[in-house]
């Protein structure tokens, strides 16, 4: 059987991408599988497709492509056959895309299309023909449609064949609500696959939730329910995964509620299940789920769910009290409550994520692809015994295309004229993808609870039929000349230590080594750095860290930091007045301290005239210390209109000034996702945060540059 799946744009990000990548890896176990994206944005998909599983690009959009079609004319003019009620599809279709769309589909020999947006579902309806089933997916339920929308789908639904969705809820009011007589309306739920790392621990104290920063997903009811909960546990933690236009209001929230160094917008990852198993707990506060890949994902990495009770999805799958809690109120209180329980009993926690991780199971993408097999098997019989199978294309009637007509014929092909037609609109062999022509090393990385890692190559990476012999992981310092080797085991991993490896402090790149061949990055995979959430460093031995993690190119680095003594900063509080730190000395003997805000370009410990401001610090006889730093006391030395002072620390009695800084967790960069606000002082802005390299410094600007 051939089965198409028709997507928007297989290069973006969302749950939709994942679910027709999970289940069209599945089904092309048996049969013979097609993604039409009806555009293309990058050079690769976010998500790992099957190599089994053919992909074709309707339009692209990629600048400096040779198939570039966004000079092409019809591409601003504006779509008359999508969905005007499907707004962000709508937004970046055109008459070009209606016409490729309608090419695809007039000449399409599969027999099955599977539409996976309601735009796509009206081209299908409008463009498809008789000679293929045609499945409309439905991955938002139908009172959360737009009510500009709702009409169009009441027309189109009922010229399919089937539609599906996520849960059993929803096709209940689907059927209700629609005008449905010849279209069969079933529900079988999104596959997903098992992790590709172990199941959570269930040992730190983090809550993890991931989606879409939209307004649905109401995560500024889970930042106000997380407020509760870092009150009166105020050694949790909550990361937020996902981009969208809601970020600069969450942060926002996040900032007036005063949970920096607390809650985290953590930007988007792919692949996610390193950071569901980072999680003890998983939050869901969405106002409607039509399935719920995320609690699904958290589920299959053991974390359990604590969910808001919205139709449909959660309720089709959390078991309340079983494997996670279903939250009846969407009240921030509530939901803290329910966050709060799974917090403080450990043991409710585990049993809870032991029954996730079986219940789950029951999602994987092999059971549900062999449900739309009986389902597609079933139909597609069906039509063939039908009287008016004989009849197949003609039966199609006629449908438009730019002011000309496409009919089909009863032998299910297209005329000469037709033909000619469709090549001059979609060249196929530029829209297939063509597959890379150098396959990309790609290696997982495991940290250890010591500080080792572990790099294991994909098997896909390999030689076919032979092992990585003579292969070895080199290590070349950035920017400079330092590299170290390390062969690969025939099994194809290569275990750094500290005991043997020696790494200077700096951002090392990970590349491959091979006899007689170039060195090539490694990409990478998995980066499972749990181990290094709970870290606490050795306060009576000198600093090492290494935490790997994945570039933006996508490739495997590691950012390593070594100090002989070390000033570790663990919390902040960033009031309009001052930056008030708290930390803890590492090979420090406890003696007296001083602050030092250095201005950045000059030597830290130098004397000069202004460059500097000394402040008090303590040390505590836990091995702990404390400092603040007055804002107006920097500002009132301020020289430049953009100014960037440094941190140190600095004992009365040995060594020199320390750089503060924050080295000890999985994270690589906290620049980006451990963010302060920005307070008016004395006619400037300031605002604290940390460098690349994780140290710490405050920022003044002049406030009428804001």
């Amino acid at each position: 059987m051939k089965i198409v799946f028709l997507i928007q744009n297989l290069y973006g990000i969302g749950g939709t991408i994942r679910s027709t990548v999970n289940l069209t890896a599945a089904l092309a176990e048996r049969h013979q599988v097609e993604i039409a994206s009806l555009l293309r944005t990058a050079d690769e998909p976010s998500f790992a497709v099957d190599p089994r599983v053919t992909v074709r690009d309707l339009v692209d959009l990629r600048p400096g492509s040779p198939y570039f079609d966004g000079k092409d004319p019809r591409h601003s003019q504006p779509s008359t056959g999508y969905a005007r009620g499907d707004t962000k599809g709508y937004d970046r279709c055109s008459r070009l895309t209606d016409e490729r769309m309608a090419a695809y589909l007039a000449a399409c020999d599969a027999d099955v299309v599977v539409a996976t947006r309601p735009g796509l579902i009206v081209y299908l309806s409008r463009y498809g023909t008789r000679r293929y089933l045609k499945v409309g997916q439905e991955h938002l339920i139908h009172d959360g449609q737009s009510p500009a929308l709702l009409p169009e789908l009441r027309e189109h639904c009922p010229r399919l064949d089937v539609l599906v969705t996520m849960s059993e809820g929803d096709a209940a009011v689907y059927r209700a609500k629609m005008p449905f007589i010849g279209t069969a309306v079933v529900s079988i739920p999104n596959g997903v696959p098992a992790p590709a790392v172990e199941p959570s621990t269930l040992d730190t104290r983090v809550i993890v939730a991931a989606g879409r920063l939209t307004p649905v997903k109401r995560y500024e009811l889970l930042i106000e329910a997380f407020a509760k909960v870092a009150a009166q546990r105020p050694d949790w933690s909550l990361r937020l995964y996902g981009r969208g236009k809601e970020a600069p209001r969450l942060q926002e929230l996040i900032d007036d509620l005063g949970l920096n160094g607390r809650a985290f917008l953590m930007g988007a990852r792919s692949p996610i299940d390193t950071e569901w198993a980072k999680g003890s707990i998983a939050a869901v506060s969405s106002k409607l789920e039509s399935f719920g890949m995320t609690i699904v994902e958290a589920m299959r990495c053991g974390v359990p769910v604590v969910s808001v009770d919205c139709p449909f999805g959660p309720r089709e799958i959390i078991e309340h009290g079983v494997d996670g809690l279903l939250v009846r109120e969407a009240t921030a209180s509530a939901l803290a409550d329910g966050l709060l329980r799974l917090i403080d009993d450990e043991a409710l926690r585990r049993a809870m994520g032991v029954a996730a991780l079986a219940s789950a199971a029951r999602f994987d993408p092999a059971e549900i692809a062999l449900r739309y097999e009986r389902l597609f098997a079933e139909h597609v019989q069906a039509r063939r015994r039908g009287p008016l199978a004989l009849l197949g294309g003609l039966l199609n009637g006629k449908r438009k295309l730019d002011g000309k007509a496409l009919a089909g014929n009863g032998k299910g092909a297209l005329g000469g004229k037709v033909r000619s037609g469709v090549r001059a609109l979609l060249p196929w062999k530029a829209a297939a993808r063509p597959r890379a022509a150098r396959r990309p090393i790609t290696g997982h990385c495991l940290a250890h609870p010591d500080g080792s890692l572990t790099i294991r190559l994909d098997r896909a990476s390999w030689p076919a039929g032979r092992t990585p012999e003579g292969w070895s992981l080199k290590l070349r310092r950035h920017g400079a000349d330092s590299a170290i080797e390390v062969p690969f085991t025939p099994s194809g991993e290569a275990v750094l230590d500290r005991g043997r490896h020696q790494l200077v402090e700096g951002r090392w790149d990970v590349h491959v080594a091979r006899p007689g061949q170039r060195l090539r990055r490694l990409v990478s995979g998995m980066c499972d750095t749990r181990a290094l959430v709970n870290a606490f460093p050795d306060l009576h031995r000198p600093l090492e860290t290494w935490t790997p993690y994945a570039t933006e190119q996508g490739d495997l680095s590691i950012s390593v930091h070594v100090r002989k003594a070390h000033a570790e900063v663990t919390d902040l509080v960033s009031s309009p007045a001052k930056l008030i730190v708290h930390g803890l000395l590492v090979n420090l003997p406890h003696g007296p301290l001083t602050l030092l805000a250095q201005r950045r370009g000059t030597a830290a410990g130098a004397e000069d005239d202004g460059g500097q401001v000394i402040l008090p610090a303590q040390a505590h006889l836990d091995g702990r210390f404390s400092c603040a730093v007055p804002y107006e006391r920097l500002v009132a030395a301020r020289e430049q209109e953009h100014e960037a002072w440094d941190l140190y620390l600095c004992p009365a009695d040995q060594g020199g000034p320390m750089r503060l800084g924050r080295f000890c967790d999985d994270i690589a960069d906290r620049k980006a996702v451990d963010r302060y606000p920005r307070h008016r002082v004395d006619g400037a802005l300031v605002r604290a945060s940390y460098t690349s390299g994780n140290e710490l410094s405050i920022h003044i600007t002049a406030r009428e540059t804001e």
